[in-house]
């Protein structure tokens, strides 16, 4: 799956066997084999630290006081800001496979449900796992029905989202005619078969055709073969993450930002004035946000309107939020809203460029008609949050919509 998310630059996994003191602290129950050098030891101290301070602030239902058990602490650094969150897992894994690309393993929570990691990355959990899909899958759809006819058969192209949310999602829509769903790595459509609820069934619908591949290549290739759809969605992973030292490490799903890449995206889009969505990290931390800037930039450059940043709240991805953006290839339009005597903003200058967040051109009737009318619920998105995941803090809105370089 490629979830956004890792959100992760580095796992460290410290196994305890506790009881309700949790008094005892074993060896590593992930090896770490960077162990010996300083930042390893220093976070390690920090984990243990912790630990210790916190012995007496878990919930009884996850220690009982009548037994002992296994757990882990799975620990998400984000080096460049400081930053560490830890999630408290049980033992041993649900399932663990190694593929061909990478490592798959998935691990039960009691809060979270079951938590999917790739290469120690956290991709997703049962609780929050809505929070993110929901918006990938619903936003974009919802767009195009409103602002073309809404009984319109659709072609969607997904790229990564392996374990089948965002596609269970797309399939509440009765006339989704075709989805081409693109993934690297069929070990992660297994597991994610056999693990998650949503993902049983999901691909053995006549709707969806599943393609084992490279997402980069095989959009090249429909652009050679004259293809084309309504709605691509771009389920990738990080780009990138940036060391303590500051120095970049750039990872391989980087080429799906490049933009190359999205001038591919915009070819396939064209012809329906379709809808792109794909995932843009969070702005919570700096090289993130510089990225989030400039992917704007080339979008509109590349001939996207209405080009919008939304956010989601998911307390599982490290500082807690996640983005996308969200751009129309049918129009280039970008109303100033400044102009409009009824909003009154701060961040009205001759410096920051202040885009459309009113959304006055979609249908919100009947946006709210075609949620009412999908065939199954959602537990995060609904036509309000999607209207309001576009006001960002005032700090971040001037950067993002800043034109100057």
């Amino acid at each position: 799956m490629q979830k956004p998310v890792s959100k992760l630059t580095r796992h460290y996994l410290q196994e305890i066997v506790a009881d309700a003191n949790m008094n005892e602290v074993l060896n590593s129950c992930n090896s770490d084999s960077s162990t010996n050098d300083y930042t390893s030891r220093f976070v390690r101290v920090l984990i243990l630290v912790s630990l210790i301070s916190h012995t007496q602030s878990f919930p009884t239902h996850v220690l009982p006081h009548n037994r002992t058990y296994t757990t882990c602490i799975v620990n998400e650094e984000e080096e460049e800001i400081g930053y560490i969150q830890s999630l408290l897992l049980n033992k041993p894994a649900v399932i663990t496979v190694n593929s061909t690309y990478q490592k798959i393993e998935v691990y039960e929570s009691d809060h979270f449900g079951k938590v999917f990691f790739l290469d120690d990355c956290l991709q997703l959990t049962e609780r929050d796992a809505p929070h993110y899909n929901e918006m990938l899958a619903h936003v974009p759809l919802m767009e195009y029905l409103s602002a073309n006819d809404s009984t319109e058969f659709l072609d969607v192209l997904v790229l990564g989202g392996g374990d089948g949310y965002v596609v269970s999602e797309l399939l509440k829509y009765p006339n989704i005619r075709s989805i081409d769903h693109v993934d690297l790595d069929d070990e992660v459509i297994n597991v994610s078969k056999v693990i998650f609820p949503w993902a049983k069934s999901v691909w053995d619908d006549e709707k969806v055709n599943l393609v084992i591949g490279d997402g980069a290549e095989i959009v090249r290739d429909q652009v050679r073969r004259g293809k084309s759809y309504h709605v691509i969605i771009q389920d990738a992973s990080d780009p990138f993450w940036i060391r303590y030292d500051g120095s970049v490490v750039i990872l391989p799903s980087h080429v799906l930002y490049e933009k190359d890449h999205l001038q591919q995206l915009y070819k396939l889009l064209q012809p329906n004035d379709g809808v792109l969505m794909y995932q843009a990290e969070t702005y919570n931390i700096p090289s993130n946000l510089g990225e989030i800037s400039k992917w704007r930039k080339i979008l509109l450059n590349i001939g996207f309107g209405r080009v919008r940043y939304g956010t989601i709240s998911i307390s599982t991805y490290p500082t807690g939020q996640i983005g996308f953006f969200v751009s129309h290839a049918g129009t280039s339009d970008e109303r100033d809203v400044c102009n409009d005597s009824y909003l009154v903003l701060s961040s009205c200058n001759n410096t920051v460029h202040n885009p459309d967040i009113s959304l006055d051109w979609i249908d919100w009737k009947k946006l709210s008609h075609t949620f009412n009318s999908l065939d199954g619920s959602t537990h995060y998105y609904h036509p309000r949050i999607h209207r309001s995941s576009f006001d960002l803090p005032l700090w971040v809105e001037k950067i993002i919509y800043s034109d100057i370089e």
